[in-house]
Parts: structure tokens; C-alpha cells; sequence
């Protein structure tokens, strides 16, 4: 490993392999030769005062020619620094810093040769070995170059393309630590930096770089603003909640990040936007690639989200199940409006033991799956008597149910796909059609092939007004669901329900009517009447 490595035995490495002979050396930072053999044969070290070293790797990254010199240099400094995206540093920046580690690694054992362990002793004894070292006591941490790489970038499309550099570099690459992007998105950006055009990339970027391994952070400021929040959900539902997504939320309402936006995506990138003129829009920002930049900015929101931070989303993993159910439940015993979206929670107990028997569940679990199914039935039916239920369907649910016999059932551990006989979906439907035309307060909407509206038939989610929001990703319907997390921030549950609201609006009038549903999976019961 290079830390392990004295400044001598480094420069003489590198001189070695980049067939540099010492007296060239001299002569091109402007010393004699025998002050360069001292340094080499680690008789006396360069200071940090003089320039030696900035010239060093000007010099020698100019003699970097072929593969194999490439090679070696990107494999010293990895071992050194440990930064997995070497391509992004350039030679001159990789050499200074490896002159400067190996420097004070030499310090230390300069120190140590001297008996002094302790950095903060006395004034007097650090200045022990001043001659032999050649320098006043400094850290390399208190003084570092930014690298050439390092922009400060104008205008608002600038800073999109800054962002999707970033996500697409993340996305074909793979890094196993410290592997999280952290975004503080919407908090002041210009509305033209939320096109529809843009988000919808940026979601196709996210979910590549999800599926690479990486873990995305939000970061939101919650106020009144819940416009703000309701475009946050716009953008996120369509990419799906995963395990490998978190959202943080100040949990002081007035605290701030100054009116600027961070994006870090570790070990590529970090760009910080501010507002450069009176406007207070979000116009330009800093794109640093500096490894120690981007952990200072790291660290900044680090502290922010561990002092000033609680998380949006509560998971509920497999050992769960119980509180999840627990939870859920409760929130719908609670009376209020109740907005349901791609979940089917209107069996009755009869048809739902007669389901639940077809499960491959433990008989444990398909009882615990009936009381707390008893428990949410019986609410909703109570809740309805006085207070409105909202249902959006995909007809695709309907189509996978026809055509394939599948029903998703939901359970105590998540949904489970169930196969039905032809009688068994008959008696389906004519429950459904029951409950819609029996509860005047129950309200149903079907979604078709329409391309104005988000549909993502992977997850579900259930909206108790004022409450809480309870979510379930279960993928292509397989077996346990893979995320289920429950929202109880007031301000997102509103922006939630106002999101539905949104949804529900668009949807066609014809698609929201009752005899036009009921006619519809009438028609199905007739198709299955003629296989019966």
C-alpha cells in the first residue's frame, strides 16, 4: 500500500517508470541536482512552503506516455486514495496528491525517529527536526487544489445537463461503498427545470442508477408550499418506492438550506446551486469533483439530516408484519375519507377465507391474515356509512384475473398471488358489483389505456385523510410484498390525498360511472358463464 510508502522511495518509483533521470527533474523545477538526490535517498524532505511539489507533478504528468505508465499510476492511487473513479481525476492532480500523502508519511517518521508521537506538543519540540524536514508544521488538509475539472456553471439548462451527467455516470457504474446520491429537489429551482420532458428523464436516470446499487436520499423542506410536495410525489410515484430510497424532512418547519439546491452523487460529483441575482431563482451553481469537496458537502447534509431530519417513510420489513398490520388497522378504524389506489380490500369473509385457503401461507399466517383482515373489512364497511371511499382500479387487474385466473391477494405477509376456478371469479365479480351498487358513499374509477395519467401497477397505496398514507411495491405480483412503508407526516398525507384528488379528476367521466363499471364486468361474468 502507498501509505506505506516514504516520499524518497515514491519518487524514486516514479521516476523509474516514467524513465525520468533525477538531473532532468531538477532542471525542470529549477533546483540543483543533489537537492533532488537528497530527497530521493530521503535524506532531506521538500517543504510545503515552496512550490516543489505543485511543480513535481507539472512536470512529471507531462511524462506520462503509454498504457502500461497509465496503468501503474491509476493503481498507486487507488491504493492510496481509494476513490473508485479514477478517470475523472487527471494525472497531474493523482501525482500531487501521492506526493503529498507520501510527504507526510515521511513527516511521521521523521517524528517518530525523533520521539515525538504527539502533534500538539510544544512549539519547541516540533521545531526539533526543522533542518532535517525543511518546513513549519502543516496538514495537507489545510491547503487543497481543486481540480481542473471543477466548474462554476451558469444558467438553468447548464445545470439539468450537470445533473444528468452525474445520474448517467451512477448509472453504469457500480460502487459497492458510500454508494448514495443525495438530492434536495424542488426546494427553489426555476419552473423551467421541471419540465415535463426533464422529470420524466431524470426518473428513467433514477431508476437505472436503483437497479445499479446505488441508494438516492431526499432531502425536502416542508412548509406551506404543499405544491412543492405535490410535485415531489408526481416525480416520485412513477419511479417506485424501494428499500433503497429514503426521504428526509426538517422537523423544524422554518429551517432552511439558504434557498440552494445540492446534488451528490458519491464519489462522481456535487453540485451546489444558488441564486446570483435578486430574484432569488436558482441560476448557477459549483460542480466540484474533488474527492474531499464532495465529502465536505457529504458531511454537510449528513449533519443536517442527523440533527435537523427525521425520515418521511417508516419501512416495515418481513419481522414486521405484525406492527404493519397493527398500524393499518388502527389508521382505518379512525373515521374519515379513505382514498384507495390499485388495492383490493372489498372481500367479504366468506370469499376471503375461501381464497386465503388456496395460499401456500402457513396455517399461522392465514390466521393472523383473517383477523386482520376481519379488523379492516369491518371498518371500511362502518366507515361508510357516514364518510366517502374512494377506489382507482387498473383494468388490467381485471384482465390478469380473466385471462390468467390470478387474483392478488393481500395477507399478513404481503400479496399473494392466488389461482381461481371460473366459479370462483364469478362469484368475484358479482361481489364487487354488489358492493359498488349497495354503498352510496363507495365510489369507483377505472383506469384504461390512458397516456395523460401516471399508472404504475407494481405498488398500491391506501390515504386515511389527515392520518396516514400506507404503501405496498409488490413488483410483478410475486409472492410477498417487496416494500410496504407507512407515511404520517401531515403535510405529505395532505399532498398525498391531493395527489389522488388530481388522478381522480382526470380520469373520464364514463370510466367513474357505476352502471358503465358494473355493465363492464358484467360483460366478463357473461364470457365466464359460457366457459362454466
Amino acid at each position: 500500500m502507498l501509505n506505506k510508502m516514504t516520499f524518497g522511495k515514491f519518487l524514486k518509483l516514479l521516476l523509474a517508470t516514467l524513465n525520468v533521470p533525477m538531473s532532468h527533474l531538477a532542471k525542470a523545477i529549477n533546483v540543483d541536482s543533489s537537492l533532488v538526490s537528497r530527497w530521493v535517498h530521503e535524506k532531506r524532505l521538500p517543504s510545503y512552503a515552496a512550490s516543489y511539489l505543485d511543480n513535481i507533478a507539472e512536470y512529471l504528468s507531462r511524462k506520462v506516455m503509454n498504457t502500461y505508465q497509465i496503468k501503474l499510476l491509476d493503481e498507486l492511487y487507488y491504493d492510496s486514495i481509494g476513490y473508485d473513479n479514477i478517470k475523472d481525476i487527471t494525472n497531474r492532480e493523482k501525482i500531487r496528491t501521492l506526493l503529498y500523502n507520501s510527504l507526510n508519511y515521511s513527516i511521521e517518521c521523521k517524528k517518530k525517529e525523533k520521539g515525538i508521537s504527539n502533534i500538539s506538543k510544544s512549539k519547541k519540540q516540533i521545531t526539533v527536526n526543522v533542518n532535517a524536514i525543511d518546513m513549519p508544521q502543516m496538514s495537507i488538509t489545510n491547503f487543497i487544489d481543486l481540480s481542473g475539472n471543477d466548474k462554476l456553471i451558469y444558467g438553468i439548462s447548464n445545470i439539468f445537463s450537470t445533473v444528468i451527467t452525474m445520474l448517467e455516470m451512477a448509472s453504469k457504474y457500480k460502487r459497492k461503498n458510500n454508494n448514495i446520491i443525495y438530492f434536495t429537489l424542488f426546494n427553489g429551482l426555476d419552473i423551467s427545470f421541471l419540465s415535463n420532458n426533464r422529470i420524466g428523464y431524470i426518473q428513467e436516470l433514477l431508476q437505472k442508477v436503483l437497479e445499479n446499487g446505488w441508494t438516492v436520499y431526499f432531502l425536502l423542506q416542508l412548509n406551506n408550499n404543499t405544491e412543492r410536495l405535490f410535485q415531489f410525489i408526481h416525480f416520485l410515484l412513477p419511479i417506485g418506492v424501494t428499500e433503497n430510497i429514503n426521504v428526509f424532512y426538517f422537523n423544524k418547519y422554518n429551517i432552511s438550506l439558504l434557498g440552494n439546491e445540492i446534488y451528490i452523487i458519491s464519489g462522481i460529483g456535487a453540485l451546489s446551486c444558488y441564486p446570483a441575482n435578486q430574484s432569488m431563482v436558482i441560476n448557477c451553481g459549483f460542480y466540484l469533483k474533488n474527492k474531499s469537496a464532495i465529502d465536505v458537502f457529504t458531511n454537510y447534509l449528513n449533519l443536517h439530516i442527523h440533527n435537523n431530519a427525521n425520515s418521511v417513510l417508516k419501512y416495515y420489513p418481513k419481522d414486521m408484519n405484525e406492527e404493519y398490520h397493527d398500524s393499518l388497522s388502527e389508521i382505518m378504524r379512525k373515521p374519515g375519507n379513505q382514498f384507495n389506489y390499485n388495492c383490493m380490500y372489498y372481500l367479504p369473509e366468506k370469499l376471503y377465507r375461501k381464497f386465503l385457503r388456496k395460499t401456500k401461507l402457513s396455517q399461522e399466517e392465514k390466521l393472523r391474515s383473517l383477523q386482520h383482515y376481519k379488523k379492516q373489512w369491518n371498518s371500511i364497511i362502518t366507515n361508510l356509512e357516514n364518510y366517502k371511499c374512494s377506489s382507482i382500479y387498473f383494468s388490467e387487474s381485471l384482465e390478469l384475473l380473466i385471462n390468467n385466473h390470478i387474483l392478488c391477494l393481500y395477507t399478513y405477509s404481503g400479496v399473494e398471488k392466488v389461482k381461481l376456478g371460473v366459479q370462483d371469479m364469478i362469484e368475484y365479480l358479482q361481489h364487487i358489483i354488489q358492493f359498488i351498487m349497495t354503498y352510496d358513499n363507495f365510489h369507483v374509477a377505472v383506469i384504461f389505456q390512458d397516456t395523460n395519467l401516471v399508472k404504475n401497477n407494481k405498488y398500491s397505496y391506501i390515504i386515511k385523510e389527515r392520518r396516514a398514507v400506507y404503501f405496498n411495491s409488490f413488483g410483478s405480483f410475486e409472492s410477498t410484498a417487496e416494500v410496504r412503508l407507512s407515511i404520517e407526516e401531515p403535510m405529505t398525507v395532505k399532498s398525498f390525498t391531493e395527489y389522488f384528488n388530481m388522478v381522480w379528476e382526470k380520469i373520464s367521466p364514463i370510466n367513474k360511472d357505476k352502471a358503465e363499471i358494473v355493465t363492464w364486468l358484467q360483460s366478463y361474468i357473461t364470457i365466464l358463464d359460457k366457459k362454466n
